[in-house]
């Protein structure tokens, strides 16, 4: 994919005084009107990646897609031999036995509460764009914040997304220049869970290990940082 300056993509309107509740009523009705909120700020938005233009078009790309698989081709694992995390990560990503399909939580009220609750802290634009869901939203905008990494993908970006939307009621909540932050309705809580969700992470977001302040988390350090934790933030330098 290539970086471009034309934009957003679609109509994307910016409604005036902005606020949670105004966020949380577009977001319950995003899957009825196909048109979904996002916090962002439109100068972080000037710029964007190459994907289909047309939103049905790139809805129908992303069905397509599994996430987990996207997620096990990202896999950076094992770790090089100079790799100064202390705890080497795994030939694959590891994952926690279920037992039963887990519920679909992308459309469940607690999933809708969790992204107003943590909207509520922000000042700023809210950007209301062609999706059904929140995950879409980074695909449909063309969103560039990857454009320094190998996987420009948004289609395989939203793809991920969809699955966490579902699995954990992570919700897209704000986009800045290389920012991301999702709300999550029903966090990872037992061992396994969050050392699956720990890699995730690590596979989705190449810096998620190091946050460039020298310290480095190895997989099973942040597998405790995401225990139980409401919000998931991600940051490509």
């Amino acid at each position: 994919m290539s970086l471009t300056d034309t934009g957003p993509a679609g109509p994307a309107t910016f409604p005036d005084d902005p606020d949670a509740t105004l966020y949380g009523r577009l977001l319950r009705r995003a899957h009825v009107t196909g048109r979904c909120p996002v916090w962002v700020h439109p100068d972080d938005l000037e710029h964007t990646l190459d994907r289909p233009e047309d939103p049905d078009d790139l809805a129908d790309a992303i069905d397509v897609t599994g996430g987990e698989a996207v997620l096990d081709r990202w896999w950076p694992g094992p770790c090089r031999a100079e790799c100064p995390c202390g705890d080497p990560l795994p030939d694959a990503i590891p994952r926690a036995w279920l037992g039963r399909p887990a519920p679909d939580l992308s459309l469940r009220p607690e999933t809708f509460d969790a992204a107003v609750e943590l909207a509520a802290g922000y000042q700023g634009s809210l950007a209301v764009v062609d999706a059904y869901r929140p995950s879409d939203v980074p695909a449909v905008l063309g969103w560039a914040g990857i454009c320094n990494y190998p996987h420009q993908d948004l289609v395989a970006l939203s793809a991920v997304l969809r699955y966490w939307e579902a699995r954990w009621g992570a919700v897209v909540v704000s986009l800045t220049r290389s920012r991301m932050t999702l709300s999550v309705a029903r966090p990872p809580m037992h061992d396994d869970e969050c050392e699956q969700v720990a890699a995730e992470h690590f596979a989705f977001c190449p810096d998620q290990p190091d946050p460039q302040n020298g310290d480095y988390y190895s997989l099973r350090r942040y597998a405790g940082m995401v225990r139980g934790a409401r919000s998931w933030g991600f940051w490509w330098d």
